[in-house]
């Protein structure tokens, strides 16, 4: 199940290096393919849903959250000083591709924690990090985002969530909106306006920390085309007091801080997608083997082997692409076009093999029990969130003027 991700893989790595992410990797397929392949489709039926204040999600999710965490999953890109495993970006997200090929809303569990840390390590400093690593490492805090309101979705920097100091702490003010894991999310990276007249100069940024936080109210969950298992909230902070230790760097610093921890979880969401694909790509190929038309498997007739084919091809190419680009992170070189090219094309082409997917399926392909409808519906988000394709391409297009102005 992992040998495509291992082919690739080794070309990038040392001998050594390649040993350790090989025996991880066949670890997490192991776990996949027992504890969540079995259940994918039935924690998709049942969603999430809000009950009396709670929220309620398969009871699968539990035992899968405790396994990452018998398995060290969650601390294995913190650093071996906070408690965690140290290994490089590259290995991080090949795992990832593989949670997301069984299920993309665990795979959202597992990308979050990468991309708290992440934060914390460009951004935090020593107290923050000491504080919080540790604890993410070990599975007993989980990181979300509180980035987009009702008005700021793209547009960062017309956050409206006020921040006013008060001696040594801050009160917050407002409300956010598409909050993954909202049910979980206790360590939580966000954005709050401290001199609104400044713009996004006047944004910073905040670490909170909402286990029994008063005045952190989740409101309601979001009913979603896809990954409805991962719980989607919106949520009001009410006079919420954060201590000034949680700040994160000084005021007005916050917009780019938070851009340049955006840019690496975008490699995340290449992973994520190039592992959809994968999922569709291997379910179609099974059907197009034994569904039989006019006496012969329809994988005899030369259309559906060039679908076959350009799903391939497309796959190769992101895993890549995705590859590539945590590998520049991991040698500590500039990576942010490289990210923006791997999220924008894998998500997009996520969307194009579970599309022939369905339509290699036939009417098939349209029924919850053939799975690749799931699949489509899933990776829809992947265009849209940590940066919309047109991000992505504003992005990429001002670094290669940029770079072809210079030169």
């Amino acid at each position: 199940m992992v040998q495509e991700i291992k082919n690739v893989l080794q070309t990038y790595m040392s001998k050594e290096e390649y040993e350790i992410a090989e025996s991880i990797l066949d670890m997490i397929d192991e776990v996949c393919s027992k504890e969540i392949d079995p259940y994918a489709r039935e924690m998709d039926q049942m969603g999430a849903k809000m009950e009396n204040g709670k929220v309620k999600i398969h009871p699968q999710y539990n035992k899968i959250v405790e396994t990452f965490i018998k398995n060290d999953i969650f601390g294995l890109t913190v650093p071996e000083k906070y408690a965690g495993t140290g290994l490089s970006e590259l290995i991080s997200h090949a795992l990832g591709e593989r949670i997301s090929r069984s299920d993309s809303a665990t795979g959202s569990y597992y990308g979050l924690q990468s991309t708290i840390t992440e934060f914390l390590m460009t951004s935090g400093n020593e107290d923050q990090r000491e504080r919080f690593l540790p604890e993410i490492a070990a599975g007993k805090r989980f990181g979300g985002l509180l980035l987009t309101e009702p008005q700021s979705g793209s547009d960062l920097g017309s956050v409206k969530t006020r921040a006013v100091r008060d001696g040594d702490r801050y009160i917050i003010s407002g409300q956010k909106i598409f909050i993954t894991n909202a049910h979980i999310a206790d360590t939580l990276v966000f954005l709050a306006s401290t001199d609104p007249s400044k713009g996004s100069r006047g944004l910073t940024a905040f670490i909170m920390d909402a286990q029994n936080q008063p005045g952190y109210i989740l409101e309601r969950l979001e009913h979603k085309l896809g990954i409805r298992s991962s719980p989607t909230g919106a949520i009001v902070l009410d006079n919420v007091e954060i201590p000034i230790e949680n700040r994160v760097g000084e005021e007005g610093e916050g917009f780019p801080k938070v851009l340049n921890g955006l840019s690496a979880s975008r490699i995340g969401v290449a992973a994520g997608s190039t592992g959809i694909a994968q999922a569709a790509y291997q379910k179609s190929l099974l059907y197009a083997h034994e569904r039989i038309q006019f006496g012969q498997p329809i994988l005899k007739f030369q259309a559906n082997q060039f679908k076959i084919a350009d799903m391939a091809t497309k796959i190769h190419l992101a895993r890549n692409s995705y590859m590539q680009a945590s590998k520049l992170k991991d040698l500590g070189l500039d990576f942010n076009t490289a990210a923006s090219i791997a999220k924008l094309y894998a998500s997009e082409m996520a969307q194009e093999v579970t599309y022939e997917a369905i339509q290699l399926h036939g009417g098939y392909g349209f029924i919850e029990e053939y799975d690749v409808e799931r699949y489509y519906r899933n990776v829809r988000i992947n265009t849209l969130y940590e940066g919309t394709s047109e991000i992505q391409r504003s992005i990429i297009s001002k670094n290669e003027i940029r770079k072809y102005t210079k030169n």
